[in-house]
């Protein structure tokens, strides 16, 4: 049986598969198929770690999981400042200390992305980032409130939530996207923040019933994020297998239309707000009298966003998020003009369903997705913490119009006026993010079992398969071993024979690499450890690569080493192949 070229070349790309991806600084997550490898800093070249694929990483998903006591903790301390029931303080008392929380997650999201890209063991970040704010509650609800350390120990309490939460969530979200494979992160973060979200709701229940446990409102989420910690700790989250993935492509594709949502919802928020205003029905949320149970719509929107970015990538389901925010302005005034014909709840509960539905989409999406996944691997934590300042922009910006918050004499109050075009410019900005999402780049995991791969050949899966393993110092390493094996013959009249005493088991000992000049005791010996046993390998690599994996190695004599192994490799294959051919 002849020998196909493209068998030859497949062959070439299952032999330098693993050594290929601990090349790849940023890998682009669509074309790591097979599987997924990276040596750890501490044993180059000794042990190759490997991410889990084919199956859930039900370990490494329960250990970020368990971070979710934590954030809803912090949630709780947020939630009850603005409302002004945490402390025994003033409302306005209360502004000031979330004033100063937002002040304080501003400058720890600056901080946290350069120590996130920084710092190689970030679950000790993340530990310690998910204890303070519990350690904090902890002591000042055991002396009670107020006591002799006010009001320092309330503002520490306020301040630490806020800017804890924020270098959790930036070290716990770089933390995940190098352990855990695109194909299944939206199903580990869609539980993360449901679970944190049903946690929330939980305790906020227990503080509205009066049921208070351990003699206060934080003591009990304290001891729970503790115990949580705990868990996490006897999973051992070190031991997990990391790799710097990331896709190739500019968050700002994504960013542009992601803020055009943003101004769309909270144009389309206050404009429902005011014309309810109007009609005498308070707010949509008060008119329906859903409450706080309106948390469980946004886990529902949350886990929806998780799975459809799993199984169907990321831009759809961005495409989704735009296209649902779209009809909302679009046919969300159509429903005010029934819901006011018609003083019935019926109307307005759809109404709020469809918002919350968004809103917990667009967190569970937004988010903890594609920022991080998007761009080069190395400032994963400084890029999703500048997003993060805009969202957190974003976020105070709507707490202080929705309380109408006086700051430095200004009183942030919605213009009536915006009832007139606030609700056109909703849709106009709406339709322009639904026409922005054209070039957007895919995310999505395409992992191929080996044992599905189709041997026929046929030509697009060669072009796939090449693509998906080989860069440009691969092509030209592969193309070198092609012009070796050809040796003045035409490739087809080679057989498999031939083929196999070349590449085969033997190949090290036919050609070894003392017979190539200029390689002596002390260079084989280095050769030996990058993974060089024949001058059949050397013949097949580039002299940057070469000289790059030997130290003290220059281009020039790797030219030279290769050159020269490509001549006996030659002169090894010329013999074979004459005696063969008669």
């Amino acid at each position: 049986m002849l020998l196909d070229p493209r068998y030859l070349v497949f062959k070439v790309l299952l032999f330098s598969a693993a050594r290929i991806a601990t090349f790849v600084n940023a890998c682009d997550v669509r074309k790591v198929h097979i599987v997924l490898h990276a040596e750890p800093h501490n044993a180059p070249g000794k042990v190759t770690y490997m991410l889990e694929y084919r199956e859930f990483p039900v370990r490494a998903a329960l250990t970020y999981i368990l971070f979710s006591p934590s954030v809803a903790f912090a949630m709780l301390v947020i939630v009850k400042v603005i409302e002004g029931s945490l402390l025994p303080l003033t409302l306005l008392e209360h502004h000031g200390l979330l004033g100063l929380g937002a002040l304080a997650a501003t400058f720890s999201l600056l901080v946290a992305g350069f120590i996130v890209d920084r710092l190689q063991r970030k679950y000790i970040l993340m530990f310690l980032s998910a204890l303070a704010p519990g350690i904090v509650g902890l002591q000042g609800s055991m002396i009670g409130f107020p006591n002799e350390y006010s009001p320092q120990i309330e503002t520490a309490l306020v301040i630490s939530s806020f800017a804890c939460l924020a270098f959790l969530m930036v070290s716990w979200t770089v933390q995940l996207n190098r352990t855990v494979v695109v194909k299944f992160r939206g199903k580990v973060n869609a539980a993360f923040l449901a679970f944190a979200l049903v946690v929330f709701l939980v305790y906020y229940l227990l503080s509205a019933m009066g049921v208070v446990l351990m003699g206060s409102i934080l003591l009990f989420p304290a001891v729970i994020s503790f115990v949580a910690m705990i868990a996490a700790v006897t999973l051992r989250p070190w031991k997990l297998d990391q790799i710097p993935l990331a896709v190739q492509g500019s968050v700002m594709k994504y960013f542009r239309p992601m803020a055009l949502v943003l101004a769309a919802h909270m144009l389309w928020f206050f404009v429902a707000k005011l014309r309810f205003q109007a009609e005498g029905l308070g707010t949509l949320s008060q008119s329906v009298g859903f409450g706080i149970f309106e948390v469980g719509i946004l886990v529902v929107g949350v886990v929806g966003a998780g799975l459809l970015a799993d199984f169907q990538g990321r831009k759809s389901a961005f495409s989704t998020l735009i296209l649902l925010m779209s009809l909302l302005t679009i046919f969300g005034s159509a429903m005010y003009e029934f819901l006011f014909a018609d003083s019935g709840s019926l109307w307005g509960a759809g109404l709020l369903v469809f918002e919350r539905f968004i809103e917990g989409y667009m967190l569970g999406l937004c988010l903890l997705f594609i920022w991080s996944e998007l761009g080069p691997a190395k400032t994963k934590g400084l890029r999703l913490s500048l997003v993060w300042l805009f969202f957190l922009g974003y976020m105070s910006l709507f707490w202080a119009v929705n309380l109408e918050a006086t700051v430095f004499g200004f009183t942030f109050l919605v213009p009536e006026e915006l009832t007139i075009f606030g609700g056109n410019i909703a849709v106009f900005l709406s339709l322009i993010a639904l026409y922005m999402i054209g070039p957007l780049p895919q995310i999505l995991g395409r992992e191929i079992e080996m044992e599905e791969l189709d041997l026929d050949f046929d030509d697009r899966q060669v072009k796939r398969t090449v693509d998906a393993f080989v860069g440009r110092d691969d092509f030209a390493s592969i193309r070198s071993q092609l012009d070796v094996l050809d040796a003045g013959a035409e490739l087809n009249e080679v057989s498999d024979k031939d083929m196999s005493d070349i590449l085969g088991d033997d190949f090290a000992k036919m050609l070894p690499l003392k017979r190539v000049p200029g390689v002596g005791p002390n260079l084989s010996k280095k050769l030996r450890r990058a993974g060089y046993k024949s001058a059949a390998q050397l013949s097949g690599e580039t002299p940057k690569r070469l000289a790059e994996k030997i130290d003290g190695l220059g281009l020039a004599r790797a030219e030279k080493i290769i050159s020269d192994a490509q001549k006996i490799v030659k002169r090894t294959v010329k013999p074979t192949h004459k005696r063969n051919k008669i």
